[in-house]
């Protein structure tokens, strides 16, 4: 795989590319990898969405970017071709594809598919790998196989009614965050957010590595660990100084460094020039609001947050679906660019807001 992915992430020239998505959400893993490539000033053009799948045309470089900094992935790549999930149409696809010219700098290739949903159940996952990779054999004998460490690996995803193949960029890692699960660190809290869903606002702020990022209830640091990960220079700010102490200890505990983390109120943060924000702030469940009401912790912290960010950079703010976040945006003086809804249970909806700086 590595010859040809290479190859692949150095052209200029767009291509189509899919990305296989984790499904945790209906509509953040999609919104996260498009949030990633804006962030990194690539263009892109989106071509089909759904749950788990979704097609862009970018250059190849999009794939690396994605692969670097997602969490809601897990597998991308260049898409070569789709029909129907039959058989007979499968064996046409791969018999019109030109394997010559795919694999002309790779030796060793390996087949692996997926399928997304209860779908196209009569064509067994580990068929269509023995099947397909049949059919590549066959026309480029000098293949050989190599399930291990292959140069090329080919993608086949079954979703719907079709049949997609293409060629692997990149898949997520299994285990990747587990070390990073809330309760594997030395300072746990129950309101801290999973790192997968901390990561997504990380990347739905449009947070940059290198640039500074601020989490103004950083609580004991859940959000602010996932944008040291990616290289942010981080910021974590929080009214209580038992939750500093806390992110400080788990920061170290995974070697990541901030830009240091402030005992203050996060309604009045002294820093200016920001380049992203993302955060969870306190609401009462779980979580203290150090006896200010809910909404308006919201809304101060709105009005202070627009002075702190540059023009037109991101914040990226979770919070209870009854509280008028977009509302309080307005009179602050920002601009509403994403909202995405998440039961979390019976008598809470999440909702993760996207706000723009004038």
């Amino acid at each position: 795989m590595e010859l040809v992915a290479e190859s692949l992430q150095t052209s200029a020239e767009r291509s189509r590319l899919f990305f296989v998505l984790s499904g945790e959400h209906a509509s953040l893993p999609a919104a996260e990898v498009e949030a990633i490539l804006d962030s990194a000033k690539l263009e892109f053009t989106v071509l089909t969405e759904s749950y788990r799948l979704l097609f862009l045309e970018a250059t190849s470089k999009a794939l690396k970017v994605v692969a670097e900094r997602s969490l809601m992935y897990n597998l991308c790549g260049i898409a070569l071709g789709e029909c129907e999930a039959e058989e007979d149409q499968i064996t046409n696809l791969v018999k019109n594809l030109p394997l010559e010219d795919l694999t002309k700098d790779t030796n060793t290739f390996a087949v692996r598919a997926a399928r997304l949903g209860g779908v196209n159940k009569v064509l067994r996952q580990e068929g269509l790998e023995r099947d397909v990779g049949t059919l590549v054999k066959k026309q480029v004998p000098r293949l050989k196989a190599n399930l291990s460490n292959p140069d090329l690996k080919f993608a086949c995803v079954l979703y719907d009614n079709s049949f997609l193949i293409g060629i692997a960029s990149s898949s997520k890692p299994s285990g990747l965050i587990a070390p990073r699960r809330p309760r594997k660190r030395p300072v746990f809290h129950p309101s801290t957010m999973p790192p997968k869903i901390a990561r997504c606002m990380v990347n739905l702020s449009r947070a940059i590595p290198g640039g500074t990022f601020l989490d103004p209830f950083s609580g004991v640091g859940g959000i602010s660990i996932e944008a040291a990960v990616i290289g942010c220079n981080v910021v974590g700010m929080d009214a209580n100084p038992r939750m500093i102490r806390g992110a400080r200890r788990n920061l170290r505990y995974f070697d990541l460094d901030a830009l240091g983390f402030i005992h203050g109120d996060a309604r009045h943060t002294p820093l200016h020039g920001l380049d992203a924000i993302a955060t969870d702030p306190p609401y009462g469940r779980g979580s203290s609001t150090m006896g200010a009401k809910a909404a308006n912790l919201f809304r101060d912290f709105l009005a202070g947050a627009s002075s702190s960010l540059k023009k037109e950079t991101h914040l990226c703010i979770s919070a209870p679906e009854e509280i008028q976040v977009e509302d309080y945006a307005k009179e602050a003086g920002l601009r509403m660019t994403e909202k995405h809804l998440a039961r979390v249970h019976r008598s809470l909806t999440r909702q993760f807001v996207v706000l723009q700086s004038a």
